[in-house]
């Protein structure tokens, strides 16, 4: 039997893949998130070990014997591979590999001494008497009922994954997938699946509708079944949500769920619809169509607002007051504030809810120092914060006082996925309520956690939101900071007299240029004219990435003393050739080349020390303080062999990644607009092209502009920012928000 195994070790499928069976040498790398392997496996009839890359839900271990089903593949960088559709691990059948197996480190209780005993004693039936008598197992000598009973467990439970990963694999879920769902939901997985697959749309992040879908329709569903029709509709409101939509009207919300659904537009939604209004899964206002908590969150602001918009009827803060303070910022600052900044100011001691907007250089910086000021002299708690972390250091140096993210001033707590401050918990300082909270970069802030801002603030607390309404409105859904801009009846203050521009500077003129819709004429370099902004045109993509290669890399250091560094790409999308992804390769192999230096491959990346890296999701867990979504660092240190990662942030902590947080890191050589906001850098380089035809319009590229400081180079083509000028698709959002603010005021 042994030799007929060994015979059929290589074969070919009927589908032309080849399917192999070997022992493992060594787990190269492993992608705990979705089960991603590169394994290097020996066969009895190759010379060589060969590289298996592939996806398993099994965690592999040297020694363990696997049957591969897949084809080679010639990777241009790692030569002949077996690109795998399935590994699986499979039972051993000699007693070598059984032994091997059982002391691979997958069995808990079972180490190379007790594997050997075990071995000795019941050769090729090894297995057999752990499945099936354990008590025969208790026998061996040094060995206890206790322990035969553990090392019997340990085996039944491999073949319960055995058994989950075959169901999910025969209803055609990637081995990929399948792991990432055996993680999540265990032995329960098979259960969960037959009584709701679309739970995986609203629970596991990443699984859309469509992936859903398609399992539930290979699990037999109907493609008319009420279970489908309804989370149909229900992703429809949830994509909408993710385009940054706070509601859909009622008959644009039929039209998408019928196309997601692919039963035409004859489709009966009714049912499905009144279901989930019936079920409080959503709200229907007038033909209006909400998620529930989008709808209770756009209320609570809404009528939080309306309580804030009339001026304190007798102010803690006398205008004498206001008056001397900022005569000590003016001299302070050795400046002399406009009618404007002093009117922020003295609007701030009688209101409770003041809205500042203004673009670059209109010195909105200035007025929350003068604020700052204001309101020390007054001995107001005063709590400083901003949506990101580059954001809230920016305004705690600029005004000497500690300033935090939103969500650590909230105190974010992982467990409960809530924050510890809110209505029954305000803000507060040495156990005495908050007076004043000032938040910077407000454009970015969405109606979710807009609520949660404002739910915490004390009763009597004054709000002071600062931001640029032109640039891009929030990643989350709403427009909340444009909106309140938007209701007479909240008191603002509009800052629009220019005062960072040098007599040289054009960048500001650019901003305000594409601000007004007008595509502005920024000079070609000509080797003479020294400016701060340069547009290079370049026909086609691929042109434009080498020139975004060499200024980095060469033309920008040398002819402004500016290190790379200091030097920022910016492109609004993540594929193509001027995409987030080939940019940071070309840029890596370009500033930090290999050289043999030892690395950690992440998300398919090879991350080496040096490199630009940034942080993609939040991470309450990795640091007392956190790691929010757009922290960016460099690599400190690396240990290959562990799979860990010592970064440097940008705020000079040093932050060990485990293997288990690898995946939040990303390359950040180059950067999307949107993963830049909240910051400012020295020099920004923004690649613009017609392949970017989709993302391309006016707060985008406004927001990329207005990120440089000292300089702006654009790389691409003239009509990519004519179009970007023209468009102002941002804006249209589906809120009713400042309705909601006017009913409420009523």
């Amino acid at each position: 039997m042994v030799k007929e195994a060994q015979a059929q070790e290589k074969s070919i499928s009927d589908s032309g893949e080849i399917v192999l069976r070997g022992t493992v040498e060594r787990v190269t790398f492993r992608n705990p998130d979705n089960g991603y392997s590169v394994i290097q496996i020996q066969t009895l009839e190759e010379t060589q070990q060969i590289t298996v890359v592939g996806s398993t839900m099994e965690e592999l271990h040297s020694g363990v014997d696997v049957v591969v089903r897949g084809n080679y593949i010639q990777h241009p960088r790692y030569g002949q591979q077996l690109q795998a559709v399935s590994i699986t691990v499979a039972e051993p059948s000699t007693p070598e590999h059984i032994e091997r197996y059982l002391s691979s480190g997958m069995f808990h209780g079972i180490g190379p001494v007790t594997a050997k005993k075990l071995v000795e004693e019941f050769g090729e039936k090894t297995l057999e008497a752990i499945y099936r008598h354990p008590e025969k197992i208790a026998r061996i000598d040094g060995m206890s009922e206790k322990k035969a009973q553990a090392i019997h467990l340990a085996l039944s439970e491999q073949e319960e994954v055995k058994e989950v990963m075959r169901y999910l694999v025969e209803h055609n879920i990637s081995p990929g997938l399948a792991n990432r769902i055996f993680k999540r939901y265990g032995q329960r997985a098979i259960e969960v699946l037959e009584r709701d697959p679309y739970i995986l749309a609203r629970q596991m992040k990443g699984v859309g509708f469509t992936t859903a879908d398609s399992i539930a329709l290979n699990l037999g569903m109907q493609t008319d079944s009420p279970e489908r029709l309804k989370a149909g509709v229900y992703y429809a409101l949830e994509k909408a949500r993710d385009d940054g939509h706070c509601y859909l009207p009622e008959d644009v919300l039929r039209q998408r769920a019928g196309f997601l659904l692919g039963l035409g537009e004859a489709l009966d939604l009714d049912p499905a619809i009144n279901e989930l209004i019936q079920d409080d899964y959503i709200v229907r206002v007038d033909t209006a169509l909400y998620l529930r908590p989008l709808y209770v969150a756009e209320q609570y602001v809404a009528e939080f607002v309306a309580k804030k918009t009339s001026p304190r009827e007798d102010p803690e803060i006398s205008e004498i007051e206001v008056e001397a303070a900022l005569s000590r910022a003016e001299k302070e600052l050795a400046i002399q504030f406009s009618v404007e900044q002093r009117e922020a100011v003295q609007l701030a001691a009688k209101h409770p809810l003041l809205v500042l907007t203004g673009g670059p250089g209109c010195g909105k910086t200035t007025v929350i120092r003068a604020l700052v000021r204001t309101f020390m002299d007054a001995n107001k708690r005063i709590a400083l914060c901003a949506p990101t972390g580059r954001a809230a250091q920016r305004m705690s140096q600029v005004c000497n006082l500690p300033a935090k993210t939103i969500h650590r001033l909230l105190r974010y707590d992982p467990l409960s996925g809530g924050f510890l401050h809110g209505h029954d918990t305000p803000l507060e300082e040495d156990g005495e309520p908050i007076d004043v909270v000032i938040v910077d970069e407000s454009s970015m802030i969405d109606i979710q956690l807009a609520k949660d801002l404002f739910s915490a603030l004390p009763s009597k607390a004054t709000l002071i939101l600062v931001g640029d309404r032109d640039q891009l409105p929030s990643v989350g859904p709403g427009r909340v900071f444009a909106d309140l801009i938007a209701v007479k009846d909240v008191k603002t203050i509009n800052l629009s007299r220019l005062f960072r521009r040098e007599a040289t500077s054009s960048i500001n003129d650019i901003a305000f240029s594409i601000n007004a819709g007008i595509t502005p004429d920024i000079p070609t370099p000509d080797g003479k004219t020294r400016v701060d902004a340069y547009f290079i045109p370049k026909r086609s993509a691929e042109e434009a990435a080498q020139m975004v290669e060499l200024l980095i890399a060469d033309q920008i250091p040398k002819k402004f003393d500016i290190p790379t560094d200091d030097i920022t790409v910016l492109t609004p999308s993540n594929r193509g050739p001027l995409g987030v992804l080939a940019l940071n390769e070309k840029l890596q192999e370009r500033l930090n080349p290999a050289e043999n230096k030892p690395y950690v491959l992440v998300n398919n990346q090879k991350m080496r020390v040096g490199d630009k890296v940034c942080q993609r999701a939040n991470n309450y867990n990795i640091d007392p303080y956190g790691v929010f979504n757009g922290d960016s660092g460099r690599i400190h240190s690396l240990d290959p062999k562990e799979k860990l990662l010592r970064v440097e942030l940008w705020d000079g902590r040093i932050i060990d990644y485990q293997e288990r947080d690898l995946t939040q890191l990303a390359l950040s050589y180059a950067m999307t607009v949107h993963r830049s906001q909240g910051s400012e850098m020295p020099c920004v380089v923004l690649a613009l092209h017609e392949s970017h035809y989709t993302l391309l319009e006016r707060q985008l590229i406004y927001t990329a502009v207005t990120r440089a400081k000292k300089l702006l180079v654009v790389v691409g083509s003239k009509k990519a920012l004519n179009l970007a000028c023209q468009r102002t698709t941002s804006k249209k959002r589906c809120t009713m928000l400042a309705e909601e603010i006017s009913k409420a005021l009523l």
